[in-house]
């Protein structure tokens, strides 16, 4: 067997880590320090169930490995772990003396029942999918079997944690250390039910927890005083406020020039302002994203279930415009699916994504509805943010003009839009708006999860065999050159099917006060992510 303690190279997310150091004589040793943030208010705090709440999770669970903080894969709540020869069974020795934030012992059996929640069909899970390497995985969440002892989790002893894979699975450490894989106490899931999320009631094993949630105001987060991991000594952050808005994305910048709060995303339409203010312009940082902003289409629904009317809404997409005129060039205009960082990224096959006004008038003419003549009812789902409704608007605006038909936009507030989202496993619908960020930094991220038939993670329901096959095949591919080229393979086929359609690839642009030093302290370049704890050393003086 392999040992394996931090060895392991794999380029993952963005970390944002948070370790405050006092300026002398600016506070007192006795004051807490407090990190004042604005965000959404979180549809929940359950890793099965996605959703806001990303940088929340990593504050009030560990998982066994850190996956974001570095270049390598490196122990957090397990101490060591191994890798049999073939590649299919993986042991993980938990560190001594781990404890949940009610003193209670931090077990291996925690982390089993909290994996096969995950996939419990009962569950729900989001993101379920990641856990189908595991052996029998899938099989449990379709119901093909019933009895969880089937399934390759075992917990032999409080330490040790044995996952044993179906086949072997390169990026599958990349998994057990983002956000699905964190634990959650299930006995207490059962005692109180739809309120175990609530303050008083939540119980992590981070380094902080949950002291105060008044819903749709603020939550707070606070020192987990058992917590006796790593990050135990990097916790310079006493005290966490979340300053809760319906759109943080969006609406935060007034909250920051008032000084109600530390730092804050500026929006595409407040850049230009922002960077002519002397003073303002010297707090945006722009922090690039492994992610696009996507449309999603059901093809198995007229009228985007013919690929000649799919063709036509992409191609009549000006993104020049959107990326330069509406978000005010702070996000790169999307040229393949993929956005560059991943190796599927295939934009010399990118068919979908040429501007041609005039071709995309021929096939929908060809599809039957030339000039929109006889063009269905259209409607086009989204999250009611400003910059979702500034999109839309703007493509609402080109197809009409360019192709002669009429859409309907329907925004739904975060919570409505997640409810919907799920309702489409089984009721159809024309379009909807979505993000998709890889979580890790591996081309499965846009393909396998967004188009297995057995994931649909965002239910576009394109199911050709022949790109089934081909994804199913590269995910398990060892080889890093061929798995590369099966999946841009994969790529060339989406754009010219374009069942999703991305429109720019993702950015964010910060405002961080001066005294919120090295607010971004690790550039990876997958994704955005709050650490409160890590030793990596963010200063704040006041």
């Amino acid at each position: 067997m392999k040992k394996l303690l931090c060895r392991i190279p794999l380029v993952l997310v963005l970390l944002t880590s948070l370790v405050l150091v006092l300026a002398p004589g600016v506070l007192s040793a006795q004051e807490p320090i407090v990190l004042r943030q604005p965000a959404n208010e979180p549809t929940g705090l359950d890793p099965a169930q996605g959703g806001f709440g990303f940088q929340e999770f990593f504050s009030l669970y560990e998982p066994l490995v850190d996956a974001y903080s570095s270049t390598e894969i490196t122990p957090l709540a397990a101490e060591s772990w191994t890798i049999s020869e073939d590649g299919l069974t993986y042991t993980f020795t938990l560190r001594e003396g781990l404890r949940w934030s009610d003193n209670e012992p931090v077990t291996a059996e925690h982390y089993r029942q909290s994996y096969l929640r995950q996939l419990n069909p009962a569950t729900a899970a989001y993101s379920a999918q990641e856990f189908f390497p595991i052996r029998n995985g899938q099989a449990y969440n379709s119901g093909e079997i019933t009895d969880p002892e089937e399934v390759g989790l075992s917990a032999p002893d409080e330490r040790t944690l044995i996952i044993e894979l179906e086949r072997p699975t390169p990026f599958f450490l990349s998994y057990v250390g983002n956000s699905n894989y964190l634990p959650v106490r299930v006995d207490l899931i059962e005692k109180h039910g739809d309120q175990w999320m609530e303050a008083g009631n939540h119980v992590g094993n981070g380094p902080y927890m949950l002291t105060q949630w008044d819903h749709d105001q603020l939550m707070v987060f606070e020192k987990n005083p058992y917590y006796n991991g790593i990050w135990k000594d990097s916790r310079a952050v006493d005290r966490v406020e979340f300053v809760l808005m319906a759109d943080a994305w969006n609406t935060a910048v007034p909250a920051f020039e008032a000084g109600e709060v530390d730092v804050a995303i500026a929006p595409a339409g407040e850049i230009p302002r922002l960077a002519a203010d002397p003073e303002y312009s010297e707090m945006l940082t722009p922090v690039p994203i492994a992610g696009s902003v996507i449309l999603i289409m059901d093809t198995k629904n007229a009228p985007t279930d013919d690929v000649r009317v799919r063709q036509a809404l992409s191609l009549s997409i000006d993104r020049q415009v959107l990326s330069a005129n509406v978000l005010r060039g702070a996000k790169a205009p999307a040229i393949s699916l993929s956005p560059p960082q991943l190796s599927s990224h295939n934009p010399d096959a990118a068919f979908g994504y040429q501007y041609d006004v005039a071709l995309a008038q021929e096939l929908l003419a060809q599809a039957g509805y030339p000039g929109g003549e006889g063009f269905p009812e259209f409607e086009v789902t989204f999250w009611s943010v400003d910059e979702a409704q500034l999109t839309m608007q703007a493509i609402q605006a080109m197809w009409s003009e360019s192709l002669g038909i009429n859409v309907t936009l329907n925004p739904l507030e975060p919570s409505a839009m997640r409810e919907w989202r799920i309702s489409r496993n089984e009721q159809s619908f024309n379009l909807y708006y979505g993000l998709n960020w890889a979580g890790i930094q591996d081309a499965s991220q846009f393909q396998n999860a967004l188009f297995d038939p057995d994931n649909s993670l965002k239910r576009s329901r394109f199911d050709e065999q022949s790109y089934v096959d081909l994804i199913r095949a590269a995910i398990v591919e060892v080889d890093p050159v061929k798995r590369a080229e099966m999946y841009q393979d994969a790529e060339a086929i989406i754009n010219e099917q374009v069942p999703i359609i991305s429109l720019v690839y993702e950015s964010q642009t910060w405002l961080i006060r001066p005294h919120v030093q090295n607010f971004v302290e690790i550039m990876t370049p997958v994704g955005l992510m709050f650490r409160y704890a890590h030793p990596s050393g963010l200063m704040v003086s006041r």
